[in-house]
């Protein structure tokens, strides 16, 4: 079962988020999707403009940019599961979990400090 318990972010803008059990019974809030994930044009057109040489580098799992090379050895890393919640860094989600995942600095900005880390697990 889903709750709204709400959230308010570290820029002070409010996430609608619901609770999730972990795998050691303990409940946690989680982010849904739905507050996270840009457009899928907004993510098309922040694919395409990324610079040059960042093919190979990981994209912002929120928001579809491509990380610069500086920007991607040292990305901060959101916890994520099979439904693409984002939990905090500390849930043991157990089969449930994703694992980690690099975000961008400004999509980073958005979360608040016990859902991101900046190496991953």
């Amino acid at each position: 079962m889903r709750y709204d318990v709400g959230m308010t972010t570290t820029k002070g803008t409010h996430m609608n988020t619901h609770t999730l059990t972990t795998a050691t019974g303990e409940i946690v809030a989680a982010i849904s999707q739905t507050e996270w994930q840009q457009s899928i044009e907004r993510r098309d057109a922040n694919a395409k403009s990324h610079r040059s040489g960042a093919h190979r580098n990981p994209e912002c799992k929120m928001c579809g940019r491509k990380m610069s090379d500086k920007a991607a050895a040292n990305a901060t890393h959101i916890h994520m599961t099979v439904d693409l919640d984002i939990v905090p860094v500390a849930a043991n989600m157990g089969s449930n979990s994703q694992g980690f995942f690099p975000v961008g600095s400004e999509c980073a900005k958005q979360l608040p400090a016990a859902y991101k880390t900046k190496r991953g697990a």
